[in-house]
This record gives C-alpha cells, sequence and structure tokens, in this order.
C-alpha cells in the first residue's frame, strides 16, 4: 500500500480508469491528464486495452470492455482493492465491487437538465441512479466548471460539499501540432467538431449554413452513427457539407488551423473543450450564447450567438487574427487540472 517516510505519504498506489481513452470528449480529457501525470511520483494501474496504454510507464490492467456498458460496471479487477490506495474515474460510472476511496470527474449533469438526451424513462432513471450513486460513493468529485459544480449543488444539496472546480487544460498533443507547424494558409472553409447529440445544436449550424452562401465548405468532424439526432446525416443532403467522421489528431487538427472558424453551436456543455482547442491552432470559434461557455471563455477572442440569424451574420464576417495561447495556458493547463487531482487523493487518504 502506501509507502510512507517521515510520517508522511511519499508515494501512492493509484488506478485509473482508462477505458475512456479513444472516445471524443471524455477520452480526450483523459488522455491530456495521463499525458501531465509525473509517473515517478506515485506508483499507476492504468485499466483499459494495453495498446492505448503502453506508452505511459505504468502496470496496465487489461480491460476492453465499455464503461458505459452492464458489463463494464461489473468487470473492476477486485485485487485492486488490496493493491491501489485510491482509484480515479474520468466520469461518474463508478463500477461495482470498488472498495478503496473514489476521486470521480464530473463533466456535467446533462442527463438530469436535458431529458431529450436518454433513450425513454427507464434510461434516465438508470443515469439518475448512478449519478446519485457517484455522489454518495466519491470521496471527492472533480467539477470541469463553476457551470456543473452549481448543477451538482442544484441536485445533491450536502452532498456537493465533497464537489471542487477542475477546469480542463490543452492538450500535448495540440500544442505540439501548434509549435511544429506554420500556420495554415485560411481556406473557405468552417469546421464543426464533436458528437451529433441533440444537445450539441448541430441542426442550428445545419440550418443556418445555407444562408452563408459562396461556396464556403462545412466539414461536421466526429462520429455520426448511433446517437438521438433526427438528422439526415447524408451529405448527398447538404450542399456543401462533408461529414468526414473520426480523424486522426493530425488531420483534425490540420482542418481546424485551416478553417475560418470552429462553430460549436451546443445547447448545453460542462466545458466545451474544442474551441479551446481552435484557439491555440489559430482559429476563431463561434460558440452559442449559454452560461459555461461565458464563464470558460471570457476575455479570449471567441464570438458569442443568440439566435439563427446572429450565426448567420457572424459566419459572413471576416474572422479575427488569433494569437493567445499563452493566455490559454495560464488559465487552463492539464498538468494544473492532474497535480489537483493528486492532491486531493493526498487529502482524502
Amino acid at each position: 500500500m502506501k509507502v510512507v517516510i517521515n510520517g508522511g505519504i511519499e508515494t501512492m498506489k493509484i488506478a485509473i480508469d482508462c477505458r475512456y481513452i479513444g472516445m471524443s470528449g471524455i477520452g480526450r480529457a483523459c488522455e491530456g491528464i495521463l499525458d501531465a501525470l509525473d509517473f515517478t511520483a506515485n506508483s499507476f494501474y492504468l485499466i483499459g486495452k494495453r495498446e492505448k496504454l503502453q506508452k505511459y510507464p505504468a502496470e496496465i490492467i487489461e480491460d476492453d470492455t465499455s464503461p458505459f456498458s452492464f458489463g463494464g460496471l461489473r468487470s473492476f479487477p477486485k485485487h485492486l482493492n488490496k493493491t491501489c490506495d485510491a482509484l480515479l474515474i474520468p466520469n461518474f460510472l463508478i463500477p461495482f465491487g470498488v472498495k478503496i476511496p473514489v476521486l470521480t470527474i464530473m463533466h456535467d449533469l446533462i442527463f438530469l437538465d436535458l431529458k431529450e438526451t436518454t433513450r425513454g424513462w427507464k434510461d434516465r432513471l438508470i443515469k439518475k441512479i448512478l449519478l446519485k450513486r457517484c455522489m454518495k460513493k466519491s470521496s471527492a468529485v472533480s467539477c470541469v466548471s463553476r457551470f456543473t459544480l452549481e448543477r451538482c449543488r442544484h441536485y445533491y444539496g450536502k452532498l456537493a460539499e465533497k464537489c471542487f472546480v477542475n477546469y480542463n487544460g490543452i492538450s500535448k498533443s495540440v500544442l505540439s501540432y501548434a509549435n511544429t507547424h506554420e500556420r495554415a494558409e485560411k481556406a473557405d472553409q468552417i469546421v464543426y467538431v464533436g458528437n451529433v447529440k441533440p444537445h450539441k445544436g448541430l441542426k442550428t449550424l445545419l440550418d443556418a449554413f445555407p444562408e452563408v452562401g459562396g461556396e464556403t465548405t462545412l466539414k461536421i468532424i466526429g462520429e455520426k452513427d448511433g446517437f438521438l439526432t433526427g438528422l439526415q446525416l447524408d451529405e448527398s443532403a447538404y450542399k456543401n457539407v462533408v461529414f468526414t467522421g473520426k480523424l486522426s489528431d493530425e488531420a483534425l487538427f490540420f482542418e481546424i488551423a485551416r478553417s475560418k472558424y470552429l462553430v460549436l453551436p451546443s445547447k448545453y456543455e460542462g466545458f466545451g473543450l474544442p474551441p479551446l482547442e481552435a484557439l491555440v491552432l489559430g482559429t476563431q470559434p463561434i460558440v452559442s450564447d449559454i452560461p459555461v461557455f461565458h464563464e470558460v471563455y471570457e476575455g479570449l477572442p471567441v464570438k458569442f450567438f443568440g439566435s439563427r440569424e446572429e450565426l448567420v451574420s457572424l459566419l459572413q464576417e471576416p474572422p479575427q487574427t488569433v494569437g493567445c495561447t499563452q493566455d490559454i495556458m495560464e488559465r487552463y493547463s492539464f498538468r494544473r487540472q492532474a497535480n489537483t487531482l493528486i492532491e486531493k487523493m493526498e487529502t482524502m487518504l
């Protein structure tokens, strides 16, 4: 268990649920944290697919189950209860059988705030139960924004006293690309990055885009299958709209960097990472006028829209030159987020 030197905790043995690696959103945030960890300061046990984790100097616990499945909730390696001091989960889904202190990361409470993001009352009830279980069982809950923290307070009252704000950051891969590539020449292109769940507001963008006119192209990057959208996800149905599917990091960063704008028209977010990455890559974001975007992007060269007409008008304007990487790194850092998580575990123990 813990190595104790001079009466204090010198190192810890920490398990991390890494099965989210490779997924958009939570997966990118999880990878950002792993890349920022100091693996020499503590011992780490990473749960997930070996091929995605072998670059990290840690013990890998092979597990290819989906954390979102019932089988995934039952697959926690029980021997870690005796081996490790704490478990970090980058989401609210705590597997059954965990008996060590748990630190979870709460990205949002969208399943409670927006009923349309669940598949009927049974799905909503299951998620409600699992969220409440997370709040009860977690020793501490890291919220990616003040907005998410306030939603936890709204739903869970005193249980939210264990919550704290700990913002996401900019990944090493984005910074590396920005540092090793010259600024791309802007194409007559707008880009959207993310999944096509209804709360992402993609329908608003698709409705507004035809009025932009000219030969501007809209590229929609991300998974387009398996979500509740109500959209006809076929590029032949939309003029100058291309659904690329999921891209490699290199291809993704290239498309963002060469675009005039990155648009994130979400109705709801817990943080909203793509606009932050766009700013580092030299592309100005246009985002919906929701509270969390004002919290995260206040003072940065980001344009906000409140209506379809405002979005059309902004898309027709020339973008501003963006150069605020240093400001972003001072405000948002995966290194800072990872260090805060480790410090919180020390206090938990």
